[in-house]
């Protein structure tokens, strides 16, 4: 279990003393958010009218995991009900899986009718990708520095992106404990994969892309096993990848990733926000006649939010 050093309890200590970092820090972190969006759909059976999907991202499970927003996260997943239960990465936070058994009862938990799918996120890997100092997507290089003062240092050095992605970051394995441990749970990931699933005599494509910070976003072989017949919905991790992905079959692609900008204040966003293309930091968009939704997730690694709590989004699928 992972110990704190002095630069965050430091930091706790000036968010008490300070007032104004109550609620950034011991607050909105621990709220939790519904928001309920109904989707027209062309041409959309009506067996799959009033279809229930539930979108969560970015858990940033860790041994400090607050107890109260797990809690919550059950019990307000289960109270909607879903039909289907969709996860859009980012299980751990920087590829350390603590508390194995906390992490595997919260998967446990969660109840869908017809299933639970995922997709991997650049946290989830055998190794953490990052942004570097010239902006490529690299791993992150060893560092004794608290995830305060790394937090601190994004916030006052402005990097552009590249995205590049390095050799060291292609070359970056699976992690397989954190794979070992999805199994035992209903959580099926979809890596550059297609599954069809059945839903009251109709079919849907749920398809999951490769994380894009990796180089592993591969639509090519992910759409291999698309049947076109029937409406789809695109899981990919890093929003930047939906300029892509508006040129493949599809009527709905889900993202995370950014935490909604996390401190979202003018300019401060900006700097915890590391994407290409700005406009996706978080919500609903509309792409080429395609619905993208990216989700401000669930925590993250420094616990510290202002304007972006987290998030829970309930998509029901209606007649376009």
């Amino acid at each position: 279990m992972s110990k704190k050093q002095w630069t965050e309890w430091a930091w706790d200590a000036w968010c008490i003393a300070s007032i104004i970092g109550i609620w950034p820090r011991y607050i909105e972190p621990r709220l939790l958010e519904v928001n309920r969006l109904s989707l027209p759909i062309a041409h959309l059976p009506a067996q799959l009218v009033g279809l229930n999907i539930l979108h969560f991202s970015d858990l940033h499970w860790s041994a400090q995991f607050s107890f109260s927003l797990r809690k919550k996260l059950i019990r307000k997943i289960n109270a909607l009900k879903p039909d289907l239960i969709l996860f859009t990465g980012d299980f751990l936070c920087r590829s350390q899986l603590e508390d194995r058994e906390g992490l595997k009862n919260v998967l446990e938990s969660l109840k869908a009718t017809i299933g639970c799918f995922a997709v991997l996120g650049n946290h989830d890997y055998a190794r953490f990708v990052t942004v570097n100092e010239q902006g490529d997507y690299d791993v992150e290089a060893p560092s004794s520095a608290s995830n305060i003062s790394k937090g601190f240092k994004r916030l006052f050095r402005q990097v552009s992106l590249t995205q590049q992605v390095t050799p060291q970051a292609r070359q970056v394995d699976l992690h397989a404990e954190l794979m070992a441990l999805l199994k035992q749970t209903p959580f099926q990931i979809l890596n550059n994969a297609t599954k069809q699933i059945a839903y009251k005599g109709q079919r849907v494509n749920i398809c999951g892309l490769g994380e894009y910070s990796l180089g592993r976003f591969n639509p090519e072989i992910a759409f291999k096993e698309y049947d076109e017949r029937y409406p789809g919905i695109i899981l990919s991790h890093n929003p930047d990848a939906l300029e892509i992905l508006k040129h493949y079959p599809g009527e709905i692609i889900l993202s995370g990733h950014t935490h909604g900008g996390q401190v979202n204040l003018p300019i401060f966003w900006k700097r915890f926000t590391r994407i290409a293309h700005l406009q996706f930091k978080h919500g609903l968009k509309v792409i080429d006649k395609k619905w993208a939704y990216i989700n401000r997730g669930i925590s993250s690694v420094m616990k510290f939010r202002w304007f972006a709590a987290p998030e829970l989004t309930l998509l029901t699928l209606q007649k376009g």
